[in-house]
């Protein structure tokens, strides 16, 4: 009765969860776009991204117990985890971050052992299932994902089964069950107790209840469908690994697994219900297909082939950019091992520039690596002296402005360009470095036009004014 409860809530609330895991994308949502600023992709993202569902198997196995709901049951009938012991294998793919697709094969023995004063009946049956399920794993409902998430699942599969019943000891006697109890290798009748043997079950299950046909039922399909119903908790213990510990409830359409149905008489008169069963689990599931996951500074380098960049020489000088000390050296100069051009004299000029290849040890040398001659130092020593500050505009007058009747000496500054004025906030006509630099924070804060270009050329006309 539980189980059908499930089913019926399950069908009527699982169209709900998938339809609304459908919703339309917002384009006004995403992040600024590249017609905004196209350097964009400079910038390393580190918005939250949805989870993308990986499509590749994951494999699991995994043993349980079977608990069967018939006619003929254990004593241990009420007790989930006592029984004969089952094998299952799955192979799992993801549909969404919510549901999954499991193809599932479970194998073990089914057994009935009804002992009472009314019924001694008896059965084991080799069971081979084999089915579809679909899973949902609640994280719509648990926004915060945990190291434990709970799943329900439904779906429909088919098994076989092969009935057999223990009716004959070790030597073959026909078991008979007395009232007292016991079993003995003749029937119970007035004043035979000193001519009985009692006998003992071997529980070798030998007799095939169906080509037995005590019901007249024939040769009964052994082949038949079921829903079932699991549900249990996921313990996430990585990326690949997990473990499930679960139950399977199989709502079968068979009424013949222990061989007693609505059709018997006496003792073997059951119900017309199906002989359902329970299998309690664990499985261990690992995905051993799907790519690593990813960190957010990995997948925003994940295009980047850096093997090729390590091996990069830009000037082709035979030393790779990595330790090249002397980048930029032009083509077909010779170089040493750090990628410098050979500079003889270690005057601080490199051969192809050192109009002097061979100045002497310390000398002192121009901007040519031409020593500088003795007369040439001593004029250097002595510069010229310098006017004062308060005579500059009696020496120079047409640089001086008179700025309420004194004359101050007028700074001389480069023009700025048109597109470049809004950064000169104190119209100066200069532009320092604090409006450069708030000039940059605005670029990279995407409050500015300029481009990239822009704020190159914009630190080039900084340092020439």
């Amino acid at each position: 009765m539980v189980a059908k409860y499930l089913l019926i809530c399950f069908i009527v609330f699982l169209p709900r969860l998938v339809l609304s895991q459908v919703e339309p994308v917002d384009s006004s949502k995403s992040a600024i776009s590249f017609e905004q600023n196209p350097y964009e992709y400079l910038l390393l993202d580190t918005t939250t991204k949805a989870e993308n569902p990986v499509y590749k198997p994951v494999l699991g196995i995994g043993r349980g117990v079977f608990t069967f709901f018939g006619d003929v049951k254990d004593n241990y009938s009420s007790n989930p985890i006592v029984g004969r012991q089952a094998w299952l294998g799955t192979v799992s793919r993801t549909l969404n971050p919510f549901l999954k697709l499991n193809f599932e094969i479970t194998y073990g023995k089914l057994t009935g052992n009804a002992h009472t004063p009314m019924q001694n009946l008896n059965f084991q049956s080799d069971v081979l299932i084999g089915g579809i399920n679909l899973s949902y794993n609640f994280k719509h409902l648990i926004k915060k994902t945990s190291a434990a998430m709970p799943y329900l699942s439904l779906g429909i599969e088919s098994f076989e089964f092969n009935s057999k019943a223990d009716m004959y000891d070790a030597n073959g006697k026909l078991y008979n069950y007395w009232s007292d109890g016991t079993i003995r290798n003749i029937s119970e009748t007035q004043g035979n107790e000193m001519n009985s043997i009692i006998l003992y079950r071997d529980y070798k299950y030998e007799t095939d209840l169906r080509e037995l046909n005590i019901d007249g039922l024939g040769k009964y399909p052994q082949v038949a469908f079921a829903i079932p119903i699991d549900m249990g908790f996921e313990l996430i213990y990585s990326q690949r690994f997990s473990v499930r510990l679960g139950a399977t409830y199989h709502l079968t359409f068979n009424n013949n697994i222990d061989n007693v149905s609505e059709t018997g008489t006496g003792s073997r008169k059951g119900n017309k219900h199906g002989d359902n069963f329970l299998v309690t689990y664990i499985s261990i599931h690992y995905d051993l297909f799907s790519s690593p996951k990813l960190s957010v500074l990995e997948e925003h380098y994940s295009d980047i082939q850096f093997a090729s960049i390590d091996a990069e020489d830009e000037d082709g000088d035979g030393v790779i950019d990595l330790w090249d000390e002397c980048p930029e050296t032009p083509a077909e100069i010779e170089v040493n091992s750090k990628g410098c051009p050979f500079d003889n004299d270690n005057d601080g000029f490199p051969n192809y520039l050192d109009k002097e290849i061979e100045s002497s040890k310390n000398a002192i040398v121009n901007l040519d690596g031409v020593t500088f001659t003795e007369e040439q130092i001593i004029a250097s020593s002595n510069p010229p002296n310098a006017l004062i500050t308060n005579r500059l505009c009696d020496v120079y007058p047409s640089l001086c402005r008179e700025y309420s009747g004194i004359k101050k000496f007028r700074t001389m500054y480069m023009d700025i360009p048109e597109k470049f004025k809004p950064v000169d906030i104190n119209n100066d006509g200069y532009i320092s470095i604090e409006e450069l630099n708030l000039a940059v924070d605005k670029f990279f804060d995407f409050g500015t036009n300029f481009t990239i270009e822009d704020i190159y050329e914009l630190n080039d006309f900084f340092f020439a004014q």
